[in-house]
């Protein structure tokens, strides 16, 4: 099958082979020579797609399919860590939508700091654990089937437009959802960082492998890009705008093919060991014993609840 851009329509690529840091499998991703963006070479079906995290993701890269203790444990601390950024702009009652609400922690959280919270995902395990355990809003619906224009001031998604065959598509329903001036916040695995394992880097669950530049290429023509984190991960907070042209981008983009030609080249052992690899199993350690400590033997919302404790951010008014 010939390659075909996701983001800009271009045939042109340059090929590489990877194997899936999960499974083991040899697979194929291509680099967009005109917009730069690197995707699987072959990008299966929506609907296939919808099929395979609905039932299967969780248990094939998770080996469960409800999170454990440890794994709420660390799922508070990326949404504490989240929201933290973005807490001056979470308001009482704040509308906000988590795409890809996993096990609700974030949801959760959002509430508990005053935001009128809502959570779509399509893992069925994940989302009766979130109901069970926090009493939250969630639901189990595909970005496709949102309904209705500027009903949040917030989106957030993470780790989830990576996940997606079609990002421009998802991008012009978040921008139909989203009232103006409302936040559109997004982190995604970052290609660009030379500090992350490139033997965890690709699987066959992820479409797409952004840089900063793909990734604002995709966003630039309908939404400001307000705030940029350039690590381990891209975080982007992006402030709708009035603008409605939503063209996949046609526009021969050196920089960003430049970038991520030499991201494929150079993401290897050497630079991540040059890059402090070998030292970050040990900078673990602490992190390690403070999880088993805070995680062990408590109920879910209890792990959750010492976060806001710790970090002082809830809404007593919420509780």
């Amino acid at each position: 099958m010939g390659f075909h851009c996701i983001a800009c329509n271009s045939d042109k690529s340059i090929n590489h082979t990877m194997q899936d840091a999960k499974v083991g499998d040899l697979i194929s991703i291509a680099c967009c020579q005109n917009c730069g963006l690197v995707q699987l070479k072959d990008v299966p079906n929506e609907m296939d797609l919808f099929e395979f995290y609905k039932s299967k993701y969780r248990v094939e890269y998770r080996k469960q399919d409800r999170p454990s203790p440890k794994h709420v444990y660390r799922a508070g601390a990326q949404a504490i860590s989240r929201l933290k950024k973005i807490a001056p702009f979470i308001k009482e009652n704040t509308k906000l939508l988590d795409i890809g609400s996993g096990g609700g922690e974030f949801t959760y959280l959002a509430s508990r700091m005053g935001a009128d919270a809502f959570g779509i995902d399509p893992s069925s395990g994940y989302l009766e654990f979130g109901k069970n355990h926090y009493s939250i809003n969630v639901e189990p619906k595909q970005i496709s089937q949102l309904e209705g224009t500027q009903l949040y001031q917030i989106v957030t998604m993470f780790h989830v437009l990576e996940h997606l065959p079609n990002p421009l598509k998802v991008i012009r329903k978040v921008h139909q959802i989203l009232k103006v001036g409302g936040l559109f916040v997004i982190e995604v695995p970052n290609l660009e960082s030379k500090a992350t394992s490139p033997f965890n880097h690709f699987f066959k669950a992820h479409i797409c492998y952004f840089t900063s530049l793909s990734l604002i290429g995709l966003l630039k023509d309908n939404f400001s890009v307000e705030y940029v984190e350039n690590e381990d991960v891209i975080f982007l907070v992006c402030e709708k705008t009035n603008v409605k042209k939503f063209k996949k981008p046609s526009q021969y983009n050196p920089s960003a093919v430049s970038l991520a030609n030499s991201r494929l080249k150079y993401k290897n052992l050497k630079e991540y060991i040059l890059n402090g690899g070998l030292f970050k199993i040990f900078k673990k350690i602490p992190g390690t014993i403070k999880e088993r400590y805070f995680s062990y033997g408590k109920e879910p919302k209890m792990i959750l609840e010492s976060f806001l404790r710790r970090e002082d951010l809830a809404n007593d008014n919420q509780a």
